[in-house]
């Protein structure tokens, strides 16, 4: 079965933008493929850190 994909808008300063954009050419990816893989360490990252 494939996996659903949900689209959803996100503003940002423009700033961002061109730094993560610069950052994924110098990776050879796409600009969704880096924001995705930020966004999946940042909740591993949640998940091991313990609540206060």
């Amino acid at each position: 079965m494939p996996e659903t994909v949900v689209h959803f808008q996100i503003r940002m300063p423009p700033v961002l933008h061109e730094q993560l954009a610069s950052w994924a050419k110098e990776d050879k990816a796409s600009l969704n493929a880096l924001i995705v893989g930020i966004l999946e360490k940042a909740i591993e990252h949640h998940a091991k850190t313990p609540s206060a």
